[in-house]
């Protein structure tokens, strides 16, 4: 017969330092998912930013120009990126603004999206001004984040 009592399962202190330990660890590793997410959805933009150029160069070999609508009487493009994560939109370069010469596609966080919230790059874009191609991002106080928005 065996007098000692065995003790099984955990104790109230056990598990709550459990608790804490992971609740730790989320604090720390989720901002760190949340950003390789939003890195992770911007080619999404790049994508739909790369289908414009190939579509306006199938254009300008066509017709001589490059088309000024992403829409029927242009392209024929959706204006939202594939992943429904960006907004399109094109427009003509130089004074006053031509498709002659060239254009700027330009791709912005939709605002029904979760990619609304990816500050560094809130607008990412592809500037083609007489054959040469471009690559352009700001962050949402407009600086310069090109480096971190394209992947070179």
């Amino acid at each position: 017969m065996q007098t000692k009592h065995s003790r099984l399962g955990f104790t109230l202190i056990e598990l709550l330092l459990v608790g804490a330990v992971v609740a730790i660890l989320a604090l720390v590793a989720l901002p760190a998912y949340q950003k390789q997410m939003a890195k992770s959805r911007r080619s999404d933009a790049i994508a739909a930013l790369s289908a414009v150029v190939q579509a306006q160069e199938r254009w300008r070999s066509n017709r001589g120009n490059y088309a000024s609508s992403l829409g029927d009487d242009g392209l024929k493009l959706g204006s939202q990126s594939a992943g429904k994560h960006y907004e399109l939109s094109l427009t003509g370069i130089r004074q006053p603004p031509s498709f002659a010469y060239g254009y700027i596609a330009k791709a912005v966080p939709s605002s029904s999206s979760v990619q609304a919230r990816d500050s560094q790059c809130a607008e990412m874009s592809i500037r083609v001004d007489g054959g040469n191609l471009q690559y352009e991002a700001k962050d949402s106080s407009a600086a310069d984040t090109k480096a971190q928005c394209w992947p070179q």
